[in-house]
């Protein structure tokens, strides 16, 4: 087997090292940048793309510029992290906290804190699941101290959509509530990044929006002039720094071969050159041929899944952007129930000014305190043994006990938060595999679609209700 001699390997190894600063990226820095240094209130930023359009990169460029910047030797500016995928069951708010404390346990200041720490640190990861309360908040107060201590001004999760997994007991809305406590008590920004699936987490209530901000790193489209002039800079940019000599002019001239190639995502437009090099050096060969680039080039069932899932998120986000500012509309333009009933007075009052009689018959009725009426609760009585209980019955064929069992099989949680539906004034939901309707009482945590049977009429339905199109959104139809 072919193997690349110590100078090819240096040679492909500096081209690796190759950062190329295309204006995407140069976008998402200038925004993830000014969210880290005056980020106000908020606690947590969302920065997701298609995979490949180079994220990782994106966050470790930031957090070394920081590191670079920074004159404090005793400041850790950022703390880059990759949460750990679960081995067993869904992800631990505990190994977020170790991987906090392992990142700055060598830092002079903290070095003292995890001494306390210790025995759980070393513990293997199973172990560390079953520890009790009092070991848990252990932990919590290092990892929150030591942030402190360091001086942290952001933490960076890659592959942050790991977070909000939970353990299994906890919502996205709790999780998004754990970040944003562990933020507000150190003053630290939590940065997100992963698939687009994040920005579903940014509207699950009004309280967790005002303190997000979303940053959307995209792919280059190349039928877009703008677009396609940044996309073949940067392509030139690494071309040009390719360690093996390269057709520069025929090369940009196939700008829309390249986009397919790589579905407008830088990342995976180097790593295709990366490939394109090593093939060409470990065959001692001496400049970059189209032979090897097809050859190399990612294979079409990779390109089909991230050409569907980049097409997917911008579609899923330009929807929800639209449907969002239409709803948003509707709201404004619907007066509430406060302002109906000032309307109402001012309509009965004519001119709405009370004339004197009026103003003596308000003043008389201020005057007496009208105290409401105790509420009787009737007291429950028991039924006598053989006693039917009270039920409607049944007119016209009566279905069969086999018929009456079969229930719906959708009793999911509805993401529709509570703010939200009282804010619209409509708590009624329909099901979106049945069709069946049900009006649904908010309570504390999440709502959740109760069991019901499968609905058999096909009557229309009328009136103003949730209705599941893609998303939740309010409908007559």
């Amino acid at each position: 087997m072919a193997q690349l001699t110590p100078d090819a390997r240096a040679r492909l190894e500096a081209f690796k090292a190759v950062i190329v600063k295309h204006a995407h990226l140069q976008d998402v820095d200038d925004q993830l940048s000014l969210r880290v240094e005056e980020h106000a209130d908020a606690t947590h930023v969302l920065l997701c793309g298609p995979g490949g359009v180079g994220k990782s990169k994106a966050l470790s460029v930031i957090a070394e510029r920081f590191k670079d910047e920074e004159t404090d030797r005793f400041v850790v500016p950022i703390l880059l992290l990759e949460p750990i995928p679960p081995d067993q069951g869904a992800y631990l708010r505990l190994d977020y906290y170790w991987q906090i404390i392992d990142a700055l346990k060598e830092h002079v200041l903290v070095k003292e804190l995890v001494g306390s720490v210790a025995h759980i640190m070393a513990a293997p990861k199973p172990a560390r699941a079953k520890l009790g309360t009092i070991d848990w908040f252990k932990m919590r107060q290092v990892a929150e101290q030591a942030l402190i201590r360091a001086r942290v001004k952001a933490v960076f999760a890659d592959e942050g959509h790991r977070l909000m997994q939970g353990d299994g007991s906890h919502s996205v809305d709790e999780q998004l509530e754990w970040l944003k406590s562990l933020s507000n008590r150190t003053k630290v920004l939590h940065v997100l990044a992963g698939p687009y699936a994040l920005f579903g987490f940014r509207n699950t209530s009004g309280q967790l929006a005002r303190r997000g901000r979303d940053i959307h790193f995209a792919r280059y489209h190349v039928d877009n002039k703008e677009e396609r002039i940044a996309f073949v800079a940067a392509l030139k940019y690494l071309l040009e720094r390719v360690p093996l000599e390269v057709d520069l002019n025929t090369s940009l001239s196939c700008w829309r071969w390249w986009g397919t190639g790589c579905v407008g995502c830088i990342g995976v437009l180097k790593d295709w050159l990366v490939d394109a090099v090593a093939a060409t050096l470990i065959q001692n060969g001496t400049s970059l041929t189209e032979a090897v680039l097809t050859r190399t080039m990612p294979h079409p069932a990779r390109r089909l899944s991230l050409e569907m899932e980049a097409r997917a998120g911008e579609h899923s986000i330009a929807r929800h952007d639209s449907e969002s500012a239409k709803q948003f509309q509707a709201l404004v333009k619907k007066p509430t129930k406060v302002a109906k009933e000032e309307a109402k007075q001012a309509a009965g009052n004519g001119s709405g000014v009370p004339h004197a009689g009026q103003a003596d018959q308000m003043k008389a009725s201020s005057a007496v305190t009208v105290l409401p009426m105790p509420q009787v609760t009737p007291k429950p009585t028991k039924p006598r043994v053989g006693q039917r209980a009270p039920e409607r019955d049944s007119v016209g064929n009566t279905p069969s006990p086999a018929q009456k069992a079969v229930g719906c099989s959708f009793t999911e949680i509805i993401p529709v938060t509570r703010a939200q539906a009282e804010e619209a004034g409509v708590s009624r939901f329909e099901c979106p595999t049945c069709l069946a309707t049900r009006t649904i009482p908010f309570t504390e945590g999440s709502v959740k679609f109760p069991w019901h049977p499968k609905r058999t009429t096909v009557t229309p339905h009328q009136g103003l209700r949730w209705v599941k199109r893609e998303i939740w959104r309010l409908s007559e139809k």
